[in-house]
């Protein structure tokens, strides 16, 4: 007799770098995984010729407009996953070029879908400047929910899990 079956998305990946649509793919993984009580991972990329110390600093200094950190982040993301009894969150900071090091890291460490924002980038535009949504979609070995920024009447109020990006 088979064992208990396994839950659809027992393990979610979530691409942040702190903007508007990794901030709102963020939200969109963490509605996910407190339907599913999904493990979060929270993978970051730093450039590929930073070290281990360097990525480290770089969770401490500020990367938005209220002036957060990295690591101020993600204890918020903390608190809204246990909040919606998301059973845990991981950060892992990865080192090198965006893409390849997400799929890498997914290749090692399986997880049953990896969350990307888009920003909505024209065909052209996502061609001189690569898009991570795109990669992801392409050549991750799990299923990939691209998030699209949310198109708002001018006024309407933001809600979500994390304070949204100051531009």
């Amino acid at each position: 007799m088979p064992g208990p079956a396994r839950p659809m998305f027992d393990r979610i990946l979530v691409a942040f770098d702190a903007s508007p649509e990794s901030r709102r793919a963020f939200q969109v993984a963490l509605e996910v995984a407190a339907r599913f009580r999904s493990a979060l991972t929270v993978a970051t990329v730093h450039p590929p010729s930073r070290t281990a110390a360097d990525a480290e600093l770089d969770s401490l200094v500020p990367i938005d407009a209220d002036g957060q950190s990295l690591s101020v982040l993600i204890e918020q993301m903390r608190t809204a996953a246990a909040a919606r009894g998301v059973p845990s969150l991981e950060s892992v900071a990865l080192r090198g070029e965006t893409v390849p090091s997400l799929i890498e890291y997914l290749n090692h460490h399986p997880h049953d879908l990896a969350v990307a924002g888009t920003r909505g980038l024209t065909r052209g535009r996502r061609l001189l400047l690569g898009s991570v949504s795109s990669g992801l979609a392409t050549d991750a070995p799990c299923p990939v929910l691209v998030v699209r920024p949310v198109r708002r009447a001018k006024g309407a109020a933001e809600g979500g899990a994390l304070p949204p990006h100051k531009s």
